[in-house]
């Protein structure tokens, strides 16, 4: 089934459901899928969108943005995630890339609008989603002829669905074509992983147009509810989780840092929570345990990317809890094993499968795999090379099935001759309790090629001296991993700069060191 009969099933099951909470608005399902089934009407109506546009959606986190998500679906067209934490050039960039024929815009965007309209010809219509606008109709009287229901002609399972760009914050790079067959297939995944069912309750932090909305549509498509922020403060977060009754919450490490931070977490109530699912990086395993200390036993992690969606590796409370209350450290280590719709193997360098402990490109077989780039035939052949999704990540899998990610492919770091992954050196820093977040990176070294170097950003409760604990962090790491993978330097930043959805852009951290040199290696 579409995205969209999953989710007018649930309307049938539960209209009177709430289906999101959005700034003390309660929406309940029949509401919802009468602006579903009416934005569908009005998207085919509208004189000069093609049969399968593609629609832009450019907003902060709004209820409606998953609604017109399905809207999109129910019309059998394409929805675009726009990044609004990226510049408006890179975006205008975006959805040239992407020949976006319209675009629903949030009033907070509205300034933005001449520029899209300037930069964008494509586009032939401009609809506000919350509010009157001068630069196009709101959503509301947009689709006010169109208040009734929507009869959907017979499922293509393989038609696009919806377009992920996959660049960072300078510039489109390609963009991951889903169709409804692959995106289906994701919900389920949810649906299993996850354990969705018609109580669930979702906060909706991370931006919908990027994974988070993966949680919110398998909400709904079972009838659930989601309660929806337009921005992560820790304190508002536990705030919601105590009066919602909150059940899942999908957040980047860091943030999970930020919340076991909080000194308001102790006096919270957070017996509601079934799932924290922990995605974007990994999550170092010292903070899982104390994450697991703070909120029970909750707490996943999930393995994906826009290419084939997620989850298709996950780590379980059961599969790192033992059954006396202490932590399984190999599988406590991993991202997790293989969910039942993925295929995930360790490849050597010649294409074979690698045994198990042996180091190699993680690869991925499933129905969730995208379609391909968007108008872009090479890469997609080259990320598909054997029939296997290439991710560029570099892991190792044991016996039982536990996925490690060692790396990625292009963040190794060659110093001396040695072979040196980040995250391992990451996850020993994470440890220390004065540390929210860091990153690993080479720097240019006459001796070495490229030395180790650590930024590292502290928790705002810490009261250390900087400067005594760099060395503390560097001879932990010596002790640890030895001395060709201890830092030798280490810098502490008030912030690391991050991406749209809250990824340590270690690009840009590298850029300030490489400036100048003739390699960037």
């Amino acid at each position: 089934m579409r995205l969209a009969d999953y989710f007018d099933a649930a309307a049938s099951l539960y209209p009177r459901n709430i289906a999101f909470v959005d700034h003390g608005q309660h929406i309940d399902f029949a509401q919802a899928q009468r602006l579903v089934h009416a934005t569908a009407h009005a998207l085919i109506a509208e004189e000069g969108l093609p049969p399968r546009a593609h629609v832009a959606i450019y907003s902060p986190n709004d209820y409606r943005v998953s609604l017109l998500q399905v809207a999109a679906n129910r019309a059998g067209m394409v929805w675009v995630s726009v990044h609004t934490r990226n510049a408006i050039e890179t975006n205008l960039a975006v959805m040239a890339y992407a020949d976006c024929d319209a675009v629903f815009f949030h009033s907070a965007f509205a300034n933005l609008v001449p520029a899209m309209k300037a930069g964008l010809p494509r586009v032939r219509r401009f609809v506000c989603i919350d509010a009157p606008s001068a630069f196009g109709p709101s959503l509301a009287d947009w689709i006010a002829p169109w208040s009734r229901p929507f009869v959907a002609p017979p499922e293509q399972a393989t038609i696009p669905a919806m377009l992920q760009p996959t660049g960072g914050t300078t510039g489109p790079s390609k963009g991951a074509v889903h169709t409804n067959r692959s995106l289906e297939m994701a919900l389920i995944s949810v649906f299993e992983t996850l354990g969705f069912d018609a109580a669930s309750r979702v906060l909706a932090v991370a931006p919908l147009t990027h994974a988070a909305c993966m949680l919110t549509l398998a909400c709904a498509a079972r009838g659930g509810r989601t309660v929806v922020l337009d921005g992560f403060e820790a304190g508002k977060v536990l705030e919601c989780i105590e009066r919602e009754g909150i059940t899942h919450l999908f957040l980047p490490p860091t943030l999970v840092y930020a919340l076991l931070d909080d000194p308001r977490l102790g006096a919270t109530h957070v017996a509601s929570l079934r799932c924290i699912a922990v995605g974007a990086a990994p999550i170092a395993p010292e903070k899982v345990k104390e994450a697991v200390r703070r909120f029970g036993p909750v707490i996943y992690e999930v393995f994906g990317q826009s290419e084939c969606l997620f989850p298709v590796v996950a780590k379980r409370p059961e599969d790192y809890l033992l059954s006396d209350g202490s932590f399984d450290e190999v599988a406590l280590a991993s991202a997790g094993r293989a969910v039942p719709f993925a295929r995930v193997e360790i490849l050597n360098e010649d294409g074979s499968v690698a045994g198990p402990g042996v180091k190699g490109e993680i690869v991925v077989r499933s129905t969730m795999v995208m379609q391909g780039y968007y108008r872009k035939p090479a890469e997609t052949a080259e990320v598909s090379t054997g029939g296997w999704h290439h991710t560029t990540d570099v892991g190792v899998k044991d016996e039982r099935g536990f996925i490690t990610i060692v790396d990625r492919k292009k963040d190794m770091i060659v110093s001396g001759g040695f072979n040196v992954f980040p995250s391992e050196i990451e996850a020993v820093i994470l440890s220390h309790p004065a540390v929210l977040d860091c990153a690993v990176i080479g720097v240019p070294d006459q001796k070495w090629g490229e030395a180790v170097k650590a930024i590292v950003q502290l928790k705002p409760s810490c009261s250390e001296s900087g400067e005594s604990l760099k060395v503390v962090l560097a001879q932990r790491c010596k002790d640890a991993l030895g001395s060709v993978k201890a830092p030798k330097s280490i810098e502490i930043w008030p912030e690391l700069p991050r991406s749209a959805v809250g990824k340590v852009l270690k690009r840009d951290i590298r850029a300030r060191f490489w400036e100048g040199h003739w390699r960037a290696v």
